[in-house]
């Protein structure tokens, strides 16, 4: 094709998208009712997830230089464990217009498959691994004035069953974690179920002056039997433990979307808020983590055809999400049988994809995912909280102020645990029908 085809063919393209009104991109499309030749839009349709999570498990230990056996003992932290997820996931979803950019949606999760595995880390081994020093039957690790091996010694009586006391009441070191360093965990199940409203006060398809703006409002709430990791028994894949976390959730988000020519930027931030119900009354001390972020992307758009009514997209997007301290079901609850509580991290993400339209039916969206979360500690549990005496400080002896959710042998400082090299690498198929 010479040159100046090329151009003409392009430069009339580039014409046909511009001066025909284009659809939102697909973050901030919204399915809508009421206009005259388009009463009501159903969308139906189903996302599959596979995701495979990674991270090396460290610990911290008070150990001389490894260059000087004889040096002076100082906090290092040590390779343990390779960890590794790998879940499947349907998403099933219907959206119905209710008015003009207005819709109301339900999302339903159901977990095919959720394992956990663990191995040693490189150069580590049961003869040098601290968790196997410390694994039941060995004695518990203490700490001066917290002596007892079963529970904190504190008498509130919703954590004070069969005279033991404390979280979870049992030996500290009483772990899921076998003395090969290996562990394996199977979940699977429905997850709880979400509802939402959409809603776009400007839409860039009704006035290319202006952009698409979509707030969405939705709501998850705690339905099914809630993962216990300090009782579920998950070691049979035939018989795998819950994948509910028992909370209910409000999430909000705010995106926002252009189209020029053929690229459709968006920008979306959100924010999600749980709450402990009162399905989750027996998981004492949870405190979930709340969590938000922003992603910001475009849908390259290189062919589309109104009089067919089809549309190729490619998409890229990146993203960031802060994630805040809570006791809560981390990379390492069900290893050591116990909710723990994380420090802040922050997971960065980006994406990639290929969606196709047609006849305004049909659609078909895959994308690949990765993820990366900063390095941060999963059991940094404080000793307890000081009553306001007339010394200033926590006391160990008194069970008032130690904190009920302390674990000597994984919250003090030198033996904590962290997650390092956190990496979510995915797949997402999502097809779908419009009525």
């Amino acid at each position: 094709m010479r040159l100046t085809t090329l151009v003409a063919f392009v430069g009339g393209a580039l014409s046909v998208v511009v001066s025909v009104p284009a659809a939102a991109a697909t973050i901030t499309d919204v399915a809508d009712a009421a206009d005259a030749d388009d009463p009501i839009d159903v969308n139906l349709g189903v996302v599959f997830e596979l995701v495979r999570h990674t991270g090396l498990i460290t610990r911290e230990n008070t150990q001389p230089p490894p260059d000087d056996p004889s040096g002076k003992l100082r906090s290092a932290n040590v390779k343990e464990l390779e960890w590794e997820r790998l879940k499947m996931r349907l998403r099933p979803r219907l959206e119905v217009g209710i008015f003009r950019d207005l819709s109301l949606f339900t999302e339903w999760p159901v977990v095919l498959y959720d394992a956990q595995t663990t191995r040693f880390a490189e150069g580590t081994s049961s003869g040098n691994s601290t968790i196997v020093r410390d694994l039941a039957p060995n004695a518990v690790p203490v700490v001066d004035g917290w002596e007892q091996t079963e529970g904190s010694g504190n008498a509130l009586p919703e954590i004070s069953a069969d005279g033991k006391y404390g979280f979870p009441g049992r030996p500290y070191n009483a772990w899921g974690v076998n003395q090969d360093g290996s562990f394996a965990g199977y979940r699977a199940g429905l997850d709880n179920p979400s509802f939402g409203l959409r809603w776009s006060p400007l839409n860039n398809e009704r006035d290319e002056t202006k952009p698409t703006v979509t707030l969405q409002g939705d709501y998850t709430a705690p339905f099914f039997t809630q993962m216990d990791p300090t009782g579920d028994v998950i070691s049979d894949a035939g018989a795998p433990g819950p994948v509910a976390d028992g909370l209910h959730k409000f999430h909000f988000s705010t995106g926002m979307s252009k189209r020029f020519a053929i690229l459709d930027p968006y920008f979306q931030v959100d924010y999600t808020i749980p709450f402990v119900g009162n399905t989750t009354q027996q998981l004492i001390g949870h405190q979930p983590r709340q969590f938000g972020g922003f992603v910001a992307g475009v849908e390259i758009v290189p062919y589309e055809d109104k009089s067919l009514k089809q549309r190729l997209s490619m998409e890229l997007s990146g993203s960031a999400t802060y994630f805040s301290e809570g006791r809560d079901y981390s990379e390492v609850a069900d290893l050591f049988k116990e909710m723990t509580y994380t420090d802040q991290f922050v997971r960065l993400g980006g994406k990639a994809g290929l969606q196709f339209k047609t006849l305004d039916i049909f659609f078909i969206n895959v994308q690949g995912l990765l993820n990366y979360d900063t390095e941060h500690f999963l059991t940094i549990e404080d000793f307890g909280k000081d009553l306001g005496d007339a010394n200033d400080e926590i006391d160990l002896d008194n069970a008032a102020e130690r904190n009920p959710f302390y674990n000597p042998a994984l919250d003090t400082v030198g033996r904590r645990l962290r997650i390092e090299q956190s990496l979510q690498m995915g797949f997402l198929a999502h097809i779908g029908l419009t009525f």
